[in-house]
Order: C-alpha cells, then sequence, then structure tokens
C-alpha cells in the first residue's frame, strides 16, 4: 500500500529563497528581501496545503478501489493460503480422529463470483514508495509538477514585468504614462475576465490568471496614484475597493481559497513594490480598504489563511510606518486607524469562529486572537509614551472591550462560539490586570506578551494545534528577553530590582498557567513536548523567585537572609498544596527543590556570618516547619512510608543541616561571651544532642518511620564526626574552663567529650542486629580498635590536662616530653588500663582483651627502659617503676592468660 500522506508541511525554503531574490533583484535594494521572502513563505503555504488535500483525495481514491477489487475478487494469494493451511485436504486427514461438532469452523465469506484463484493483475499489490527526507529544493520542484506550471510561471514573470515596465517608463518618458498605465489595466482585466469565463474547464489555470490579474488592477492604480499623481485619492481609493470587493466576490463564488491569497497578496505587496513618500491617511486608507475585502470574504469562509495574511501585512507594515514616520502631531489619525484595523481584526476572529465546523479544534486562530491584542497594545504603548498614564488607560480600555464583545457572545447559542468567548474573557482579564501594574511599571512589552504566550499556549492544547502552541512558548521566551533588555538598561540598581518584580511575576504566572494546561492535557501532545510542562513549571517558580529576592533586595532591610528563607518557605508550601490539589506531582518535587536551594543560600550565609544574623532565626524556622510539614503530609497522605532515595536524603539532609547550624550558631553565642576554648565544645554538643533522639528505644516520628534512613545512613557519619572532634579537641584544645575552675574531667570539655561518648554508646547498643551487621566493618576488630584509640587519646590528654591546671606541668610538645611528672603519670596510667584489661579479659574469658592489655604492658615497661631512664634520680619516675612493677606482679596473680576457644573446645571434649 502506498504511505499515508503527512499532514506536516516542511518550511518552504526554495519558495522563500525564491521569492527574496526576485524582490532584492527587481526593488534594486536588498532590504527588501524580507518582504520577498514573506510572500513566498504565503505562497509556499498556500500550495502545501493544495498538495496535501490533492494527495488525500487520490490516497481516498486508492483505498476504494482496492475495497471494491477486494470485494469482487476474493482474498489476495497470503490469505488463500492460510485458508489452505487452515481447512486440510480430506484425502490426507482420513485417518485423522473427527473433529467435535462444538467446535466451528471459520470459513473465509464467500462473495458471488468467488474463485480460489483472484486474477493475475491484483496478484502483487503496488510496492509502497520509499520515503526520503525532503530535499531543499523540493517545494519548487513539487510546483513546476502540479497544476498548469506554464500559467503560474507566466503570471510570476508578468506581474515582475509589469513592475520593471513601470519604472522603466518613469526613466525614459516613452509615451504618456495614461497609455502605459492604462494597457496595464486593460491587460489585466483581461486575464481576470478570461478566467473567469474558463472557471467550468481548467480550475487551476482560471485561479492563477485571475489572480495575476487582480495584483496587476492593485498595481497599476496604486502607481496611478501614489507615483504619477494622475487620481485623486477618493478615485484611488474607490479603484482599490473595487478591485478588493472584485476578489472576495471571485474568491468566495468559487470558492478559491488560492485566488483570494494571490489577489490579496497582490493588494498589499503593491505599496511596499511602488515605494513613494505620499500621506500616511492614503496609505491607511487603502490597507483599510484591503482589510474590509477580508472582513467581507471571513463572513462567508473560514479561511485562516487569507485571514493571517492580512493580519501580518497590516501590522507589520504599521509597525514599520511608526518606527519610521510617525510623529506626535500624527496621533490622531494613527490612533484611528490602529483601532480601526483592531475592531476589523476581532471581528474577523469572531466572524472565522462563527463559520467554522463545532469541531473546537479549528475554532479559533490561536496567533490571530492573542497575537493582535500583543501587537496591538505593543504599537499602542509606542504611541502613547509621552502620556504617562496612556499605556495603563490603554489596558484598560481594550480589556473591558473584550469583556464586553465575550458578553456579547454569551447569548450567541452556537457552539464554536463558546472557545472564542473563553478567550476573550482571558485576554480580557489580562489586560485589565495589567492596567494597575502599567500605571507604575514601563515593561509593558514582556508583561503582555508573556500573559498572551500563556493564552496562546491554552489555546493550542485545547484546539490540539502545534504551531499556536510553539507560538505560545516563542512569544514567552521574547517577553523574558525584552524584560531582561530593559533592566540592563536601567542604570541604578534599586530602580532595576523594583522594575523588575512585576515582570518577573507575570512572567512566573504565564509559565505556571502554560504548564499546568500542558500537563493536563499531556495526551494530546507530541512526543517531543511531554517534558514541555516540567519545563513550564521549572521557568515559573525561576522567574518568581527572581522576583521575590529583588523585592527582598530593593527593601535593603537588615533581615534580608530571614526574609529569603521565609519567602522560600511559603513559596514552597503553596507548591505543594497546589500539586496535590491539582494532582501535579512535579509542582510538590519542585517544592523540594525550592527548600533544598534555598537551605545552600542561607547555610552559606552562615558560615560567612552566624545563623540567626540578618533575620536567620525566623528564617530558618520557617524553612525547617514547612520541610518537616511537608515531608509529614506527603506520608501521611499518601497513607503511605515515603521511604524513596530523594525523601531519604532530605530527611538526612536535615538532619546535618540542623547539626550545621546549630553548632554554628552556639558557636558564636560562645563566642560573643566565653574564651576561645569553649568555642569548641558547639561543635560536638550540637550534634550529639540531635543524635540522642535517635538513640531512643521508642522514637517518634520521623525516626520512627524512617529508622533506617537516620540510623544508618544520617547517624554514622555524625558518629565519624564526633569521633574526629574528640580526637582534634583532645590532642590541641586547652581546655580552660575559664570563668569556672578547670577541673579534671569534670570541667567542660571533658563532660562534654564524656557525653558525646555516652551517646555514641547507646546508640550502638540500641541498633538491630541487622543494622549492626549492615554498618561492620570488613574487620570485626577495627571498629572497636578505632573507638579504644579515640578513647585512650581522651584520657590522655584529660591527665595531661589535670596537671597542668593542677600542678603546672606544660602543654606543649616538648615539654611534655621532657617532664618527668608528666611521663611518670603516663606510665602509671597506662600500666594502670593495661591492668584493667588484662583482668577483664581473664574474668571473661576474653583472650583478645587480654592480649590488647598486655601488649600495652609491654608498651610501658619499654616506655620505663627508653624514655623514663633518662631521670631515674627523680622521685616520679621512681614511683613510676614501682607502681607499674607492682601492676605486673599483682596481674600475673589476679588475671592469667585466659585459654584460646580451640584448647577450651579440647578441654570440653575430655
Amino acid at each position: 500500500m502506498s504511505s499515508t500522506p503527512s499532514t506536516k508541511q516542511s518550511f518552504p525554503v526554495g519558495w522563500v529563497l525564491l521569492f527574496a531574490v526576485l524582490a532584492a533583484y527587481a526593488l534594486e535594494d536588498f532590504k527588501a528581501a524580507w518582504l520577498g521572502a514573506l510572500a513566498g513563505w504565503l505562497c509556499g503555504r498556500v500550495l502545501g496545503l493544495e498538495r496535501q488535500i490533492e494527495a488525500l483525495h487520490e490516497r481516498l481514491r486508492e483505498l476504494d478501489l482496492r475495497l471494491f477489487r477486494r470485494e469482487h475478487a476474493g482474498p489476495p494469494p497470503q490469505q488463500a493460503e492460510a485458508a489452505r493451511a487452515v481447512i486440510p485436504d480430506v484425502s490426507t486427514t482420513a485417518s485423522v480422529a473427527v473433529e467435535p461438532a462444538a467446535s466451528p469452523r471459520v470459513m473465509p465469506r464467500m462473495s458471488p463470483g468467488w474463485s480460489a484463484t483472484p486474477p493475475t493483475d491484483e496478484a502483487v499489490l503496488p510496492t509502497p514508495p520509499r520515503s526520503r527526507t525532503p530535499g531543499f529544493l523540493d517545494p519548487i520542484e513539487a510546483w513546476f509538477k502540479r497544476g498548469n506550471p506554464i500559467a503560474q510561471l507566466g503570471v510570476l514573470i508578468t506581474f515582475f514585468g509589469a513592475v520593471f515596465l513601470i519604472k522603466y517608463a518613469a526613466a525614459e518618458g516613452y509615451l504618456p504614462i495614461e497609455w502605459r498605465l492604462g494597457g496595464l489595466a486593460v491587460g489585466a482585466l483581461a486575464m481576470v475576465v478570461t478566467g473567469w469565463r474558463l472557471r467550468e474547464k481548467a480550475s487551476v489555470y482560471v485561479l492563477t490568471l485571475q489572480g495575476g490579474g487582480l495584483a496587476l488592477l492593485y498595481l497599476t492604480v496604486l502607481a496611478a496614484f501614489r507615483f504619477y499623481a494622475l487620481l485623486p485619492s477618493a478615485m484611488a481609493i474607490t479603484l482599490l475597493a473595487i478591485v478588493a470587493a472584485a476578489s472576495a466576490a471571485l474568491a468566495v463564488r468559487q470558492n478559491a481559497l488560492a485566488l483570494a491569497v494571490i489577489g490579496f497578496s497582490g493588494g498589499f505587496v503593491a505599496p511596499l513594490l511602488i515605494g513613494g513618500h505620499g500621506s500616511h491617511i492614503a496609505l491607511f486608507g487603502y490597507y483599510t480598504v484591503l482589510n474590509l475585502g477580508v472582513f467581507a470574504i471571513a463572513a462567508y469562509r473560514a479561511w485562516s489563511v487569507l485571514n493571517l495574511l492580512g493580519f501580518v501585512f497590516t501590522f507589520v507594515i504599521t509597525a514599520l510606518w511608526r518606527a519610521t514616520r510617525y510623529q506626535p502631531d500624527l496621533f490622531a489619525s494613527t490612533e484611528f486607524f490602529l483601532l480601526l484595523f483592531f475592531a476589523l481584526y476581532v471581528g474577523v476572529t469572531v466572524l472565522n469562529a462563527r463559520n467554522r465546523s463545532p469541531d473546537l479544534r479549528s475554532a479559533v486562530s490561536g496567533t490571530l486572537t492573542f497575537g493582535l491584542p500583543a501587537i496591538v497594545l505593543s504599537l499602542q504603548a509606542s504611541i502613547v509614551r509621552d502620556d504617562e498614564y496612556g499605556l495603563a488607560w490603554s489596558a484598560f480600555g481594550f480589556g473591558l472591550f473584550y469583556l464586553l464583545l465575550a458578553g456579547a457572545l454569551h447569548a450567541s447559542k452556537r457552539e464554536t462560539l463558546r472557545l472564542p468567548k473563553q478567550a476573550f474573557i482571558a485576554i480580557g482579564v489580562v489586560l485589565l490586570s495589567l492596567a494597575v501594574p502599567l500605571r507604575y511599571d514601563e515593561q509593558a512589552t514582556a508583561a503582555t506578551w508573556a500573559l498572551e504566550g500563556a493564552g496562546a499556549v491554552w489555546l493550542g492544547v485545547r484546539q490540539d494545534q502545534r504551531r499556536t502552541r510553539f507560538f505560545g512558548v516563542l512569544i514567552q521566551m521574547l517577553a523574558a528577553i525584552s524584560l531582561i533588555l530593559s533592566l540592563r538598561e536601567i542604570d541604578d540598581t534599586d530602580a532595576a530590582l523594583a522594575a523588575g518584580v512585576p515582570g518577573g511575576v507575570l512572567l512566573a504566572l504565564a509559565g505556571w498557567l502554560s504548564g499546568y494546561w500542558l500537563y493536563r492535557h499531556h495526551e494530546r501532545l507530541a512526543p517531543y513536548e511531554r517534558n514541555v510542562d516540567r519545563a513550564f513549571a521549572v521557568w515559573g517558580v525561576g522567574w518568581w523567585l527572581y522576583a521575590g529576592c529583588a523585592q527582598i533586595d530593593h527593601l535593603h532591610t537588615m533581615s534580608g537572609v530571614g526574609l529569603a528563607l521565609l519567602f522560600a518557605a511559603m513559596t514552597a508550601l503553596l507548591l505543594d498544596l497546589a500539586g496535590a490539589r491539582l494532582a501535579w506531582a512535579w509542582l510538590r518535587e519542585l517544592a523540594r527543590v525550592v527548600l533544598v536551594l534555598f537551605a545552600a543560600f542561607g547555610a552559606g550565609k552562615a558560615l560567612i556570618g552566624h545563623p540567626f544574623g540578618e533575620g536567620g532565626s525566623f528564617g530558618w524556622a520557617a524553612l525547617l516547619t514547612v520541610h518537616y510539614f511537608l515531608l509529614w503530609r506527603r506520608e501521611h497522605c499518601a497513607s503511605a512510608e515515603d521511604n524513596t532515595i530523594i525523601a531519604r536524603g532530605l530527611h538526612v539532609g536535615a538532619l546535618w543541616l540542623l547539626a550545621l547550624l546549630g553548632s554554628l550558631e552556639l558557636a558564636w553565642q560562645i563566642s560573643e561571651t566565653r574564651s576561645s576554648d569553649w568555642i569548641a565544645l558547639a561543635y560536638g554538643l550540637v550534634p550529639a544532642a540531635l543524635l540522642l533522639p535517635i538513640t531512643l528505644r521508642q522514637p517518634r516520628w520521623p525516626v520512627a518511620v524512617h529508622d533506617d534512613s537516620y540510623r544508618l545512613w544520617a547517624a554514622p557519619p555524625m558518629a565519624i564526626w564526633l569521633l574526629l572532634w574528640i580526637a582534634l579537641n583532645s590532642l590541641f584544645n586547652r581546655g580552660n574552663a575559664a570563668p569556672l575552675p578547670t577541673l579534671p574531667l569534670l570541667n567542660p570539655l571533658d563532660l562534654a567529650i564524656a557525653g558525646t561518648l555516652a551517646v555514641l554508646a547507646i546508640g550502638w547498643q540500641e541498633l538491630s542486629a541487622a543494622q549492626r551487621g549492615r554498618l561492620a566493618l570488613p574487620q570485626p576488630w577495627l571498629l572497636p580498635a578505632i573507638v579504644a584509640g579515640v578513647v585512650f587519646v581522651w584520657l590522655n590528654s584529660a591527665l595531661i590536662r589535670g596537671l597542668h591546671y593542677g600542678f603546672g606541668t606544660p602543654l606543649g610538645e616538648y615539654g611534655i616530653r621532657h617532664s618527668a611528672l608528666v611521663q611518670a603519670a603516663l606510665s602509671i596510667f597506662w600500666g594502670s588500663l593495661g591492668f584493667s584489661a588484662m583482668l577483664l579479659g581473664a574474668r571473661r574469658g576474653a583472650r583478645e582483651i587480654w592480649l590488647v592489655g598486655a601488649g600495652l604492658m609491654v608498651v610501658v615497661a619499654l616506655k620505663l627502659f627508653l624514655v623514663d631512664t633518662a631521670g631515674t634520680g627523680t622521685l616520679a619516675r621512681i614511683a613510676a617503676f614501682l607502681i607499674v612493677g607492682a601492676l605486673l606482679l599483682v596481674t600475673g596473680y589476679l588475671a592469667p592468660l585466659p585459654p584460646s576457644r580451640a584448647d577450651t573446645g579440647e578441654e570440653e571434649a575430655r
């Protein structure tokens, strides 16, 4: 079978380039190339539509023919083979058991004249053509292969030949200009009349002929009026009106969209080809006549291509004239024509919707419906820019007009007017809402485009039109660029911040609405559009956060950090509530992202200053409260635990953040009132205090619900930090308790370390066997060795600090090595620890503990002979020798070496 014709149209590159080159060559001005490019695009679009219609008709004829042949010729060979395979020959299946009668045999439907072998010409179906990538010049090639290419080419050459003839005649002075223009007019009329009389014989040819004749009539009348001043303005307008009316009548009578496009394209392009510097009233009066023709056709035919053609030409020319020729003294006439064009195309929109079928996909032109107020308001903004409140009143007037129009349409019972009415209500509300900010803000274009772009996205979703959705996305991007460029032009930073807030809010609102409409109708989207709703949600959140932060910076308050955190908390809360209400899970994920981003921002500020500075006290309270509320709400609303990796990370990250903030704030508060030796306590006390609830036997939410997350993911890194904190403070902290007295083991540092070790011990004991197994190191003895080493370092440092504050011994590394009292005390202390370990190992039969104690005793002995003998004459070192020796003697009696497990097994065997 032949491939199904695609309903998509590629961009008419060939047409655009052809007309651009011809326009630049004919007008001898490279800048005119864009006019030709626009005309080429329009022609390519029209011819593309005709090709699609012809392809669809051909496809329908082919399908009808195939269906007819199949019904009268029987099944194709493949089906016949399948039937013979299913229904075996009786002669070859005589010995096979008879099939039960309850199993009906499916037989192919037989029509009269059916035969087992279909005709030979139907035995092989045509092979579908291979698809290929469209070529660069395919549009031009297709144009010359269809219709009557000679006639089309003739019209094209005749049109540009007329332009050359007029210019050449003006330069050389051949014949009176009246005769030359009259000859062109007679030739153009002959083309139109001939095309009309042959309309029943060659439809493509006659439409091309009529369209070319009408374009030449436009050109002739306009040349006589503007270039040669042969016609008064009233007569010229009358003649142009007659040509426009003839174009409309011929197009409607023959139902020929192509004729209307050709005729009106010539009419709209004629002023650009002729040039001149005449009155703007004449120019806009001429375009008024053309647009009245478009309006008249819209009353009978729903030709959106023609409406778009008139809309683009009219407002592009208006914008160019406004940018190059407008003067404030021309305000009255300029405003009159702008409002007239606006009213005409609003009427075209309504008529276009009224004449459509009830299919909502084609009830409204999104480009015309939402592009019209955006462009008109932008032009209005440039015209009334000298009036302080002119744009605000203009937005109010346009918004009120749209609402009144929607009210007028409400009385109609036509189904196709329901969607335009909704669109007009949306536009009216948007414009009225803009009236107040425009009273104070100059970023009108960005705000208007953003909300109009959202409206275009809504309409594109409702009508399932990708072009309209793309237009809505594009115009919102342009709105953002416009806002950014306008802010960059403001030298005053405060003024720029204040000016960017309303625009940012409107861009955010437009992004959220666009994303929601795309999300609600995701089944209508193309595969490449499936994540656009998420991108719009991110876009909206980004602009919302920018607007909020810009407003906070503009306030110059001393609580900027706190306000930013509070703003983030409220934003996250609203996003989560909206996501739950709208069943849009992506908003709830964005709420988490907002909290994480501002938590990182606040943490950076806290590292520079302190967490509760600049309003951080209430900001962090709000942010963390909302964070835990959203975690709790998600779990309870879903009636299930949220144990995803993201949720686990949020719980764990929040605990670590609390530890960081609490430590930084407590350290800052201590530094304001106490000595520097107290500051280090904050970085151990706060994490230990946060770990304490995790170690409880019956913890509450969130630990009770996420037990593994807190005990296996959050607690171990904090425990490692605490062990490192103990070791570092034991080695480098002086432990001065001033203004309190510094007592051995009863000073703040040693009490904090002891409490921290107690929390770690309790936490380890409260772990289940499975949890301990998951936290076990590759070697089972490694973890006890690390903890014992940290405790050993702490106890030695506590002894050294006690000697320093009690007996004045040095704390420096050199002084400790050369202090007899310190070395003797260490030897005695180490001996006591070794004795205790050996005694404990002997009592419990723990050979490993006993060996550790014995090893420590060996170290003590070596220390006595290698280090302490340097001062054997001192009383302290003599006492050390005596005490350690006594300990060794007592150990040999009270704590002999426990038997090994192998020896124990042999004894039990005996």
